[in-house]
């Protein structure tokens, strides 16, 4: 099966990565950050690279939500890392933790950078818009781990306030339908389109989960459009990326 040519973007954009390599970094272009007047992110766990990266070209308020990094998130991380680093000989591993810790605890000494420990569900957008006075031109990323299609009619009612969003979407074998309504009633521009190879492909070889940038007014580039950009890198490196066939 192939996908309908609504999840391909129209036209080649002038797309910059925010992230770090691999798992955790997205494409949009410059123009969504320098519109946007706060960035609102679902789903930190323990990388906040494209926030970082974000915050780097247009310094706004940040406001983060995710249920699971909570008091003692860290604390059993950095425990059973440790025990894993020594048990395999592996010390690099450990380092590893450690310096997404320290990156993570610095990124929110800043007082401009909240993060609140909440689970995201319908209405949380609406509740979080009226919180922050968030009227016009923020930037949503939404990574939740299947809860994003809780809030999708939320994102809609609010899209006019939005300057893009970044969303990743899962188990496309039972929501492909949800997600073409959800494109058809969304009035910004999709820009990007990338799998995520963490989560598979189904018995057709599409993938299971992938990442899409939609903007209201992204910066078009000359150049003829290509799948994969040059700046995407797939998410597990172990393993051979995910090709989109589309109608």
């Amino acid at each position: 099966m192939s996908y309908k040519l609504k999840f391909k973007p129209l036209s080649s954009f002038n797309l910059i990565r925010c992230g770090r390599n691999f798992d955790g970094g997205y494409l949009l272009t410059k123009n969504s950050i320098i519109n946007s007047n706060a960035l609102v992110s679902f789903g930190i766990l323990d990388d906040c690279s494209f926030e970082e990266d974000f915050l780097k070209i247009k310094s706004v308020e940040c406001y983060c939500y995710d249920h699971t990094v909570n008091s003692s998130y860290w604390k059993k991380r950095i425990f059973n890392d440790l025990g894993a680093s020594i048990f395999n000989l592996n010390y690099k591993f450990f380092k590893n933790t450690l310096s997404r810790y320290f990156e993570f605890k610095r990124f929110f000494k800043k007082k401009t950078n909240l993060l609140k420990i909440d689970t995201i569900k319908k209405g949380s957008l609406d509740t979080i818009i009226s919180k922050h006075n968030l009227e016009n031109n923020f930037f949503l990323k939404v990574d939740i781990e299947g809860s994003e299609y809780r809030i999708l009619d939320d994102i809609i009612h609010n899209q006019g306030k939005l300057s893009g969003i970044i969303i990743e979407f899962h188990d496309l074998d039972l929501h492909r339908n949800t997600i073409e309504n959800f494109i058809d009633k969304l009035d910004l521009v999709l820009t990007h389109v990338h799998p995520n190879n963490f989560g598979g492909i189904d018995e057709s070889g599409d993938p299971l989960v992938i990442e899409m940038t939609f903007e209201r007014n992204p910066e078009k580039s000359k150049t003829t459009f290509v799948l994969p950009n040059k700046f995407d890198q797939p998410n597990n490196p172990d393993v051979k990326d995910i090709t989109i066939k589309f109608e």
